[in-house]
């Protein structure tokens, strides 16, 4: 058992313990948005499958340039996108040629039609215009070649990735089984949104909601179970039901050492402990759960802010080991811009800052306040502070908030 672990040690024991890969499905290219590729999707064949024209003009052979110049290049056919018939270019003649068609089998030049004038079924090359030999062709195999990999095993499918299925004219593609998520929330003063208080002694629920948008931009279909009160037998029948309907449950809140804290206590029941806390700030009361390899209980703090960071920082990457990918949390550089003096010596900090892009370069600016209910800071990136001051100006390492809700792999 390990019970309080660094973040380092943490993501080792991540990295270490077994868990199962869900099953695959056959799906739509219309519905994969979202959703993680099961396996590598390779070229059907070379793009541009032939020499194509990049614009509207004229297919010729550069050694006719002299001609082009002086006598005049007589048009001899028109060759549109699309066409079916094999068509050559003679000595002294040119065809027209659109963008997209298909180069004539000899032509190795084009020139734009905005380069010459058309006089009795001929063109000639305007005065002060340059032809540079085969500079408006598309060559044939130029955007990737047969078998070439387009999109690796592991993509977090988006919008853009459509179109490189559609053009390879992939109609099925085979994804992983979207994670079921259970989302159980504790406390006897937590209401959910909408609910009607009985008294002022009452918070709105936020970790489930906030939760569920999080592990459904990575690709998951989460389910938000009802407030739980603060009971023992409660806690543990939830526990039980979300776990035979879903593959991870994460719980928020009852996770300290108050009397009232029953998740801690009760999770290990279910499967193997792998860690109780880390030594991080926020979120140090994180649990994680391995049962057998195939479910997963994932424990949170019930403070909104440690609730998140904790999240991001591990349960994300338990759930992209069961969607089998490898993804990385991205350390940036950037210039910090105010002091950072109160600092726990004890434990690696994730502090919330504003984040602003300035003559290309980020810069970070640590919130005033940094308590962990204080969800309105949720935004720009995190500073990692290892336990020592750091004046500002100097550069930091951050992690921006927006890429951690996403599975971006190796």
């Amino acid at each position: 058992m390990n019970k309080y672990v660094t973040f380092n040690e943490a993501l080792k024991l991540i990295q270490q313990t077994k868990i199962n890969e869900l099953g695959i499905e056959k799906i739509f290219i219309n519905q994969s948005v979202g959703r993680i590729l099961y396996n590598d999707i390779r070229a059907k064949d070379n793009m541009p499958k032939f020499d194509t024209s990049n614009m509207d003009g004229y297919a010729f052979c550069y050694d006719d340039l002299e001609i082009l110049k002086n006598s005049g290049l007589t048009i001899d056919s028109i060759n549109k996108a699309g066409n079916e018939f094999k068509c050559e270019v003679k000595k002294g003649f040119c065809i027209k040629t659109f963008t997209g068609s298909k180069m004539p089998e000899n032509a190795d030049s084009l020139v734009i039609v905005e380069q010459v004038k058309v006089v009795d079924n001929k063109i000639f090359l305007k005065q002060n215009e340059n032809v540079e030999k085969a500079k408006w062709i598309r060559k044939k195999g130029e955007n990737y070649k047969k078998n070439d990999i387009l999109l690796h095993k592991g993509t977090h499918i988006s919008p853009f990735d459509i179109g490189i299925l559609a053009q390879n004219n992939n109609v099925f593609v085979e994804v992983y089984r979207q994670p079921k998520v259970a989302i159980l929330t504790s406390g006897d003063e937590i209401l959910e949104i909408g609910e009607i208080p009985n008294n002022d002694n009452y918070i709105y629920s936020s970790n489930n909601h906030i939760l569920n948008a999080i592990v459904s931009s990575l690709g998951c279909i989460g389910s938000i179970y009802p407030i739980l009160k603060d009971s023992n037998t409660t806690i543990k029948n939830a526990l039980k039901d979300a776990l035979k309907q879903n593959d991870v449950v994460i719980t928020t809140g009852g996770m300290s050492k108050g009397d009232f804290d029953f998740t801690k206590n009760i999770i290990g029941e279910f499967g193997s402990s792998i860690f109780e806390s880390v030594q991080i700030k926020p979120g140090k009361v994180i649990s994680y759960i391995n049962c057998n390899a195939d479910k997963h209980i994932i424990a949170l703090p019930g403070n909104p802010i440690s609730c998140v960071v904790s999240f991001l920082l591990f349960g994300r990457l338990i759930i992209a080991k069961m969607l089998g990918v490898t993804p990385t949390i991205p350390i940036h550089k950037a210039k910090l811009i105010n002091d950072i003096k109160d600092i726990d010596t004890s434990r690696m900090e994730f502090a919330l800052a504003d984040l602003y892009l300035r003559d290309g370069k980020y810069e970070v600016e640590l919130k005033p306040n940094r308590q962990s209910y204080m969800i309105n800071n949720i935004n720009g990136a995190m500073i990692l502070i290892d336990k020592k001051p750091i004046k500002k100006d100097n550069l930091v390492d951050i992690i921006l908030l927006d890429e951690l809700i996403k599975l971006k792999g190796l």
